[in-house]
């Protein structure tokens, strides 16, 4: 399998991260904890943000969002399960505390539920502590609820820099970020989110919708171009898989 790999660039720079060496005990001791400390660097540098699979086999996965809420996310579970499909979830920490019963129902029902940090902010511009308790809590939190542990990290707003790629990988995520960007917490019309999707989609693609939030609160553009999405792809020979199972297939 061949991975497309990206990282998002942000205004901000990207600091370098930075390594406190041990005091030298001796100069064998110390070069071996350099190496090593140095290999754990070069290991967590090497995370980058998964945007497309490249693959021939026309498979998607349909991801979602900001939820869980107790309105739009109970909708998009309904269509989801109307058509067979199982999707990827990534959640707000706050909002998965207040919805725990919609939260379990995500992974009662096959969903696969990623990390969306504790209340989305821009990790740019927080300490590499602060970075990891935003990850870690929320892992806390979907573990306590769901008996799920997320192993997918997407940034809010997709900003990532070193230390959020030193951070994810250090607290055992990978990063995943899309290549069709429907922009529907925008306010975008069921039109323009179905023709986003016909215009961008690929095998491999990773399709980013929302299921809570969006302009005003409203995700109704998106309960409306859901299942329409989900026909034009069908017709067009596409299969649905979860972000997992689209990092594991083999191309063909």
């Amino acid at each position: 399998m061949c991975i497309a790999i990206c990282l998002f660039l942000s205004g901000c720079g990207t600091p370098k991260p930075s390594v406190i060496s041990p005091a030298p005990i001796s100069q064998s001791v110390s070069s071996v904890v350099q190496a090593a400390i140095g290999k754990q660097m070069d290991s967590a540098l090497d995370e980058r943000v998964i945007n497309h699979v490249t693959m021939t086999k026309k498979q998607v996965a349909l991801t979602f969002d900001d939820g869980p809420d107790d309105k739009y996310t109970l909708k998009i579970l309904d269509i989801l399960k109307a058509n067979g499909i199982k999707a990827t979830f990534f959640v707000v920490g706050e909002h998965a505390a207040k919805y725990p019963a919609v939260l379990r129902r995500i992974v009662q029902e096959g969903h696969v539920v990623g990390n969306h940090s504790w209340d989305h902010p821009d990790l740019l511009k927080l300490s590499n502590e602060l970075i990891r308790n935003e990850i870690t809590k929320t892992d806390d939190v979907i573990r306590n609820i769901s008996g799920a542990s997320p192993t997918l990290f997407r940034a809010p707003y997709g900003a990532v820099n070193n230390d959020v790629r030193i951070d994810a990988a250090s607290t055992g995520h990978h990063l995943i970020g899309w290549s069709v960007d429907t922009l529907d917490w925008k306010g975008k019309s069921t039109a323009e989110i179905i023709n986003a999707v016909k215009k961008e989609v690929t095998p491999g693609a990773i399709i980013l919708q929302h299921s809570a939030g969006g302009k005003g609160g409203n995700l109704t553009n998106t309960i409306q171009a859901l299942p329409q999405i989900i026909s034009y792809l069908k017709q067009n020979n596409y299969s649905f898989v979860t972000v997992p199972e689209l990092l594991s297939a083999e191309t063909h």
